[in-house]
């Protein structure tokens, strides 16, 4: 599995704490555009690393995200 966009460094980051955000919240605090927050939802959540909630349009991390957060993409963090 290749993962490691920025901007999938980036989603990871603003989901980490927790909670469940839309892409609009993801964008703004991730400091990216709201086309690379979609595309890097889309790429995370094909690798099992985040998931819709069910609430309509929303994410959260998964385990298996937090700990490539951890491993992985916690450099990035500012």
């Amino acid at each position: 599995m290749v993962i490691g966009s920025m901007a999938e460094a980036a989603v990871l980051g603003v989901l980490a704490p927790g909670g469940m955000l839309t892409a609009a919240q993801i964008s703004e605090q991730a400091k990216i555009s709201g086309w690379s927050a979609r595309r890097a939802i889309g790429q995370l959540e094909s690798h099992g690393l985040i998931m819709a909630t069910t609430y309509a349009s929303r994410w959260s991390i998964t385990p298996r995200g937090r700990a490539a957060w951890t491993t992985k993409f916690h450099r990035y963090a500012q």
